[in-house]
């Protein structure tokens, strides 16, 4: 029986064995997760960022960085499949010129962090455990529900000059929503909707959320926009930063993720 099994594990080993371009940092944490990393070929890198697990992915092969892949190192690999993103997908036409699939995954949920999950499973042959992955994450994720936020109003500032705040229809106010918070922007079009000072000053949101590296700092906002000191968020010093890998990044570790911004704002 032992022998049978064996037998069986290496057949669906060899069949989902894939040289795999990873252009998506998410994707190359869920792939380490999902334990099938023998099948990355090679990864895009981060400028400003490192992808977990860093002691491993900084050995591996590089095509340049996630939002300038080099086509012609991704064509020197030959691979099985490239998966981009949104920030990528400008090489999908010239890779399907010459017959390399590709798989464009989208991260603006934690539903699509599922889906995507899934998606690459399918790929690799590790349905079982994704199904496993995805249990535990909802299961942590469900923890914060009620971390004592429900109805406190938020703002999450993407662009400080303008002012610009993510909406409901992002994996950042995903986030957000799912620790109970409402967004000042919800119902607004687009992902990050210009929102005046007046808006806000109305909206007297009890935080302002700053994404790291793009919000701009909690004094460039307030001097820029002195009317600001007024609201909650400002008098009770719930101007907070938070680095932008654990709000912008759709990782399988995004509930490791939410514990840590959950703390922040405590």
């Amino acid at each position: 029986m032992k022998k049978i099994v064996l037998i069986l594990s290496l057949v669906a080993s060899l069949v989902y064995a894939k040289k795999i371009v990873v252009l998506e940092p998410s994707v190359v944490e869920m792939m380490y997760l999902l334990e099938v990393d023998d099948q990355i070929a090679a990864i895009s890198t981060l400028t400003m960022a490192k992808i977990w697990p860093e002691d491993k992915t900084v050995n591996l092969p590089s095509v340049g960085t996630y939002s300038k892949p080099n086509l012609e190192k991704i064509m020197e690999l030959s691979p099985d499949l490239v998966v981009t993103s949104f920030h990528s997908q400008g090489v999908n036409a010239d890779l399907a010129k010459f017959g390399i699939k590709t798989l464009v995954i989208k991260s603006d949920s934690l539903e699509d962090i599922y889906k995507n999950i899934n998606l690459i499973a399918k790929e690799t042959g590790k349905e079982e455990k994704a199904k496993e992955l995805i249990t535990q994450t909802k299961t942590k994720v469900a923890e914060f529900a009620n971390s004592g936020y429900q109805g406190k109003k938020v703002a999450i500032l993407f662009s400080s000059t303008p002012i610009m705040a993510f909406n409901d229809n992002s994996l950042v106010g995903d986030i957000f929503a799912k620790l109970g918070f409402v967004n000042i922007a919800s119902g607004m079009s687009g992902q990050t909707p210009i929102i005046s000072p007046e808006i806000l000053l109305s909206a007297n949101p009890d935080y302002i959320i700053v994404v790291g590296g793009m919000g701009g700092s909690e004094s460039e906002i307030l001097a820029q926009n002195p009317t600001l000191k007024k609201i909650n968020a400002a008098k009770n010093g719930k101007i907070i930063t938070i680095p932008s890998s654990l709000l912008l990044r759709g990782t399988p570790r995004i509930s490791e993720n939410i514990e840590a911004i959950e703390k922040m704002l405590k």
